[in-house]
């Protein structure tokens, strides 16, 4: 494991406004062994400033550094109650595996801070590590509780008199309320900026059961998926097979065209069972579509005696005052009504003509294409309001050309192409730092691969002088050994040195006495007799 050090790439723990469990990666700028501080200054990889002008730099508690985990590999499947993190808005996000979705290879991943639930790949999740100081524990699966109402579950909601997709997140504690997640479509599709609420549990019920009918017939009561909602509603027409004209609510007049995909007959939950509601007919009218229409007239043959009315006028009551705008097409959905009551088109009215509509679609269809662009602008409001920083410019793009050509059909799109111009402007100074930040980082792993380099050439080179050192005191410690030796055999000389002058100094006296008693010899053997 590398130790932690100035320059090194660790991850940084965010935690604040009930956001907790996210580790960012940072390059770490102060040195935690020299300085002594507990606050140590950290440059965050993947957040920006406000301005996108260069990378977030913050001071942050030792505490909440720790060094990079391991690299996952990617080949574990997780199980439902791994802890694992997911890679959401830049940082590796603390959550746990409440369902896998084998039909896409899938997980879906509650988070507790806040509680939300969302939807990831495999090369989005790791397996979450907690880091103890001195090494990497993993902690054990955990013991999911299984009902109906269970995190991951799909439900439906109480939407007035329909029904709303949603996901149980969780349920609220010492409570009998659920925090869900409306889902987008009859798929039971979550975005990560679908809405959250918290929904009492008699406004709760699980997904209603799918359920083959094969074809159904004029006036029997359905349901019908409508913008977001499963609305109550009456088979009016049979365009052709599996297409249907279906009122909603307590209408008589077919509103919208709905394929078979999006209709399913009405079922009750009761006492925790599905009961199928019986099969009744509308006493009002339906009838059969032709193919060839003759304009303003609907062309029809009932099954039934009642008198089957043909619109002649394409101007609703609420338009009557708007003497200079005539719609191509009559104003029978009560869909209108709730668009006028949006919030979205509040803040940003809007007038269109459809008048394209009259040379592109035909008679039946202008009202459902115009009804559809209505969704279409309050979604691509929605949708643009919620536009993240790593937004795609091809995005934008497309954004701005869907805006342009609804405003041919007019649409007062001035505000949002503003908007989308402006974003376009800051993607194009992102996308220059981001250029800029791609250039220092290659100087930075030139340099690093330098730093690197010299590194290994300064621990040779201390290897080596310690070698040589070792080698010196080595050659001291001979030298000591001769220096010992050489004092010894000095004194071994002098001693014997000593001895030898004793000695010649004896033998000189013993010369003298030698040379006396020759000197007697002599004088005696001289002497006169």
């Amino acid at each position: 494991m590398q130790p932690i050090t100035k320059d090194t790439e660790v991850e940084v723990s965010y935690e604040e406004d009930g956001v907790k469990g996210a580790w960012y990666r940072a390059i770490l700028e102060d040195s935690p062994t020299k300085s002594q501080r507990k606050l140590l200054r950290v440059r965050y990889r993947t957040l920006l400033k406000e301005d996108l002008s260069s990378h977030l730099t913050e001071i942050v508690d030792h505490s909440l550094i720790r060094p990079v985990p391991p690299k996952d590999d990617g080949a574990e499947e997780f199980e439902e109650g791994s802890v694992v993190d997911a890679y959401y808005k830049g940082g590796w996000w603390s959550g746990l595996v409440v369902k896998r979705k084998e039909e896409d290879d899938t997980y879906l991943v509650y988070f507790d801070s806040p509680p939300d639930i969302n939807q990831f790949e495999r090369k989005q999740l790791r397996a979450h590590l907690d880091w103890s100081g001195s090494k990497w524990v993993r902690p054990e699966n955990k013991e999911l509780g299984k009902s109906e109402f269970s995190s991951g579950t799909m439900v439906e909601l109480r939407w007035s008199s329909a029904w709303r997709p949603a996901m149980i997140i969780k349920k609220v504690e010492n409570e009998e309320r659920f925090i869900v997640k409306y889902c987008d479509d009859t798929s039971f599709r979550c975005s990560k900026r679908s809405r959250i609420s918290v929904i009492d549990s008699r406004e709760v019920r699980p997904r209603q059961p799918l359920c083959s009918v094969g074809e159904y017939e004029l006036l029997d009561r359905v349901e019908v998926f409508v913008g977001s909602v499963w609305c109550e509603g009456v088979v009016r027409g049979i365009v052709f097979k599996g297409r249907y004209m279906v009122s909603l609510g307590e209408t008589k007049v077919a509103s919208v065209q709905v394929s078979c995909s999006d209709v399913r007959p009405p079922m009750e939950w009761e006492d925790g069972i599905w009961h199928k509601r019986p099969k009744t007919k509308s006493k009002f009218f339906g009838k059969f579509y032709r193919r060839k229409r003759k304009r303003g007239h609907v062309q029809h043959k009932s099954d039934l005696n009642d008198t089957v009315r043909t619109p002649t006028s394409n101007v609703e009551d609420t338009q009557a005052t708007d003497t200079m705008r005539v719609l191509p097409f009559a104003n029978k959905s009560p869909l209108w009504k709730i668009y006028e009551t949006m919030e979205v088109f509040k803040k940003l009215p809007q007038r269109p003509h459809f008048s394209p509509l009259i040379e592109s679609t035909s008679e039946d269809f202008r009202e459902g294409s115009a009804l559809g662009m209505m969704a279409t602008f309050s979604g691509l409001l929605e949708k643009l309001k919620d536009m993240e920083a790593d937004v795609a410019v091809s995005e934008l793009d497309s954004l701005k050309d869907t805006f342009t050509k609804l405003e041919e059909h007019g649409f007062d799109v001035t505000r949002p192409l503003s908007r989308i111009n402006k974003l376009l402007a800051l993607k194009g100074r992102q996308l220059k730092i981001l250029e800029g930040r791609r250039g220092l980082d290659k100087e930075r792993m030139d340099e690093s691969s330098k730093r690197h380099k010299a590194e290994l050439e300064f621990g040779e080179t201390e290897r080596k002088m310690v070698e040589v050192k070792r080698k010196i005191l080595e050659l001291q410690r001979q030298e000591a050994a001769l220096k010992e030796k050489k004092e010894a055999a000095e004194e071994q000389k002098d001693q014997a040195c000593r001895k030898i002058w004793k000695v010649e100094s004896c033998a000189r006296d013993l010369g003298v006495k030698l040379e006396d008693v020759e000197f007697d010899f002599e004088t005696i053997v001289s002497a006169p007799w």
